[in-house]
């Protein structure tokens, strides 16, 4: 995975690579009511779904398009959910988060419900 950001100083070089990123994206889902990543949904599902399973790791990409940070996001939502407030606030809370630990202004985040799971 290319880097995204590269800090420099005195004591050497850092890197944020699209990985990290993801890793934040997905501990944000996980503090999320009502939604999960593929691999949430299907550890507490407890056996393997064929639903859940069409989706690899974590459902989380993360693109950069010229000078754009792009995040894009297959989630699943618990039953009985209201998808659309839950989306806007995990919206909300990854480009915060994002900002917070990794420096990084998020231009656009992309969620796509795949499915819907039970709690």
């Amino acid at each position: 995975m290319a880097e995204l950001r590269k800090i420099s100083s005195d004591l050497g070089d850092i890197y944020i690579s699209e990985r990290a990123i993801a890793q934040i994206c997905a501990k944000v889902i996980s503090e999320q009511e009502g939604l999960r990543t593929p691999r949430q949904a299907r550890e507490s599902a407890g056996l393997l779904s064929t639903i859940t399973q069409a989706v690899k790791g974590d459902g989380i990409e993360v693109l950069k398009e010229k000078d754009r940070l792009i995040i894009k996001m297959a989630l699943f939502a618990v039953y009985g959910t209201r998808i659309q407030e839950s989306a806007q606030k995990a919206i909300r809370e990854v480009k915060a988060r994002v900002r917070e630990l990794a420096g990084l202004d998020i231009d656009d985040v992309i969620i796509e419900i795949t499915g819907i799971v039970r709690e």
